[in-house]
């Protein structure tokens, strides 16, 4: 590689959002690239209070309404094997790049046992099932050593191995029904081809965020130490040595332009605990302060992020019951921030279908 070049965190920034689609602008690009990455969902609708605050609509379809078993958008078993929103159209694409092979950590072993409860699963699913009915069903149609369940001692097929079957297997999530997950076999969509998944994966990853490393995209995508690295050695002589604040990452050429040249960030936006912008990133140089890492990344039950022009400011959480949207900025903002900020807590509701919530300032 050349020597090291120099990047302005301000540009670093100002690349993110304009990648992570907070600029105000619509860029379908943009969207693309997010979508294949995955927008990770939870029961509060993590997936679609991201989405709402990049675009109104996916195709013809509101975002509210735009997560379904039949798509557009599907939400299933993805990065990490939690749920993520991806095109209907690239399910072929997810499986294809995260997908275990022999040569990741596992060995063929895993390759098996995946490829035999996924076999289980397209048996089981094949119309809306509760998570415990298919798990049931899968039970009895693998080996006994897969449902042999050391953490409590039950006869089931371990959750990560569950879910990395469900992914291989195509199924997707849809709506719960009494409080149960339902498991939905693959729509009938047509399917995208797009070659070389891993390392369009990580393109993309690249596209849309800018300076990483081996280490951040590896624990981000929770992929085998020699599969990163492989991939890294096909992007080759391509990739060049950039610092920021001190910290050193990799970079396509391709790309150096734009992220030294990237306008500063501007907007302030309400992001979920686990959006992209806070999940695709290095959190020491995207949040310096400690004590403010701790307030923003919480093992359990996170807030979500207040944004300002790019840089974490705060927090939010919102209460449906209560039908309130509670922000806590870490310093004071100007008047006109706070009017963005409320707007962009409307957007909070709406994802859910709720009216506009009342905003209340710790």
């Amino acid at each position: 590689m050349a020597d090291v070049i120099t990047v302005d965190r301000a540009h670093w920034l100002g690349f993110r959002w304009r990648g992570h689609g907070l600029d105000g602008r619509s860029h379908t690009d943009v969207l693309d690239d997010l979508l294949l990455l995955g927008f990770q969902d939870s029961r509060q609708g993590g997936a679609k209070q991201s989405l709402i605050q990049r675009t109104s609509r996916i195709g013809s379809t509101g975002v509210a309404t735009a997560i379904s078993p039949d798509g557009p958008l599907v939400s299933l078993w993805s990065v990490r094997g939690a749920p993520h929103a991806h095109r209907a159209a690239h399910l072929d694409f997810v499986r294809d790049a995260l997908g275990p092979r022999e040569s990741d950590e596992g060995g063929a072993a895993h390759v098996e046992a995946v490829e035999a409860v996924a076999a289980a699963l397209k048996a089981v699913v094949t119309a809306p099932t509760s998570k415990a009915e298919a798990s049931s069903g899968v039970a009895d149609r693998v080996p006994a050593a897969l449902v042999d369940c050391p953490s409590c001692k039950a006869r089931h097929v371990p959750d990560a191995l569950f879910r990395a079957a469900g992914r291989q297997a195509q199924i997707v999530l849809g709506p719960q029904e009494q409080r149960a997950t339902m498991l939905h076999p693959a729509p009938d969509h047509p399917q995208e081809r797009i070659g070389h998944p891993r390392l369009a994966l990580l393109n993309a990853y690249l596209r849309v965020n800018g300076p990483t490393g081996r280490t951040l995209f590896r624990d981000w995508i929770e992929g085998g130490t020699e599969a990163v690295a492989g991939l890294w050695q096909e992007l080759g002589g391509g990739l060049v040595r950039v610092q920021i604040d001190g910290r050193r990452y990799d970079l396509p050429e391709a790309l150096v332009d734009a992220v030294r040249t990237a306008p500063e960030p501007s907007g302030v936006v309400l992001v979920p605990p686990n959006d992209p912008y806070l999940r695709q990133v290095d959190r020491t140089l995207l949040v310096p302060d400690s004590r403010r890492r701790k307030e923003v990344w919480r093992a359990i039950s996170g807030p979500g992020a207040l944004l300002v022009d790019g840089e974490v400011a705060g927090t939010w959480r919102y209460r449906r019951g209560d039908h309130e949207v509670t922000i806590t900025p870490f310093t004071g903002l100007a008047p006109a921030q706070r009017v963005k900020a409320g707007k962009s807590a409307d957007l909070v509701a709406e994802a859910s279908g709720d009216d506009q919530p009342a905003v209340t300032w710790a």
